[in-house]
């Protein structure tokens, strides 16, 4: 038992200065160099990552409800999947970004939200302003798009709606 307790000493959970004190969690992200914008490469790899966690999600929805009703989907009921899809998208972005600054897809693609110079992570208005301006990106197609694949460093609507580009970590 004293064996286990002690490789459970070792578990960082706080960075440290050179003096070995820990510092808080926000600290610690302020003092990673600084982090390079995100590529649009890498944004619509985070962006099919997360459409594709919906569609999946919303598709086991469809079958169980086919599961349990024993038909298909009118085409009434599609238009609700529609709006069930948009909604799941909601959820599946907003919480993730206020509770962690990242989405699955944006794990996935090694894109985050950095905290302010403050250490606050983004509020929910920022982080639903966020997810309406990703939503619109894809109701064009992706044409909005166009304006910022010029310019790397350009920010797209999702960063200019949230005020918070993405970077990469």
């Amino acid at each position: 038992m004293g064996e286990a307790e002690d490789s459970l000493q070792d578990f960082p959970l706080h960075a440290e200065t050179e003096e070995g004190l820990p510092l808080p969690f926000a600290d610690a992200i302020l003092l990673t160099p600084s982090r390079k914008a995100a590529p649009l490469a890498s944004r619509v790899t985070a962006a099919a990552a997360d459409g594709a966690a919906v569609l999946f999600l919303t598709a086991l929805a469809i079958l169980g409800a086919r599961l349990v009703s024993g038909q298909s989907p009118r085409s009434a009921g599609l238009l609700w999947a529609a709006g069930f899809l948009v909604y799941l998208s909601m959820f599946t972005t907003v919480p993730l970004l206020i509770l962690f600054g990242k989405t699955i897809g944006m794990a996935l693609a090694d894109l985050s939200l950095p905290p302010c110079a403050d250490g606050s992570r983004i509020s929910a208005g920022g982080a639903f302003r966020r997810w309406a301006g990703t939503l619109a990106t894809a109701v064009s197609l992706g044409l909005i798009l166009l304006w910022t694949a010029r310019d790397a460093a350009a920010p797209t609507l999702a960063d200019r709606l949230s005020g918070r580009p993405l970077a990469l970590d």
